[in-house]
């Protein structure tokens, strides 16, 4: 039960700090488009400090710490902050497809159509959304 409320009041912490240091010293304030650049994380932090603040009101079941799990999301982030360093090197356009091909690879994924589909269809996606909605360049 402790650890439940300790993960809540984690979250809210953590989205207190990206709401009221991070986005507003890490996005840029332009006049154009109808998206402004801290929208959609503002709208995310949000959510996530509701989260936590319920979750550490009301705790449900057990929360156990796995320690496989947690080496597992520790791969995952080390591969994100790797893929973050590719992309800052060589550009979005070189450093989405390989992040996601690794990815998806550790994940389990085989089959050859779904990681084609993957490495291309979800970082064009990505490019669209950003570059176009957004109006904003990418690395």
């Amino acid at each position: 039960m402790i650890l439940n409320r300790l993960s809540g009041l984690f979250a809210a912490i953590v989205g207190i700090i990206l709401l009221f240091w991070v986005i507003p010293n890490h996005t840029e304030t332009v006049d154009y488009g109808w998206l402004r650049p801290a929208t959609l994380p503002k709208i995310t932090v949000f959510i996530i400090i509701i989260a936590g603040t319920v979750h550490f009101i009301f705790p449900r079941g057990t929360a156990e710490l796995d320690f496989a799990s947690a080496g597992r999301s520790a791969l995952f982030l080390g591969i994100g902050v790797a893929g973050l360093w590719l992309m800052n090197i060589s550009g979005f356009s070189i450093g989405a497809p390989v992040l996601m091909l690794a990815l998806m690879i550790i994940i389990g994924e085989r089959r050859w159509q779904w990681l084609l589909s993957g490495v291309i269809m979800l970082p064009a996606f990505i490019w669209l959304c950003v570059d176009y909605l957004l109006k904003r360049p990418l690395p």
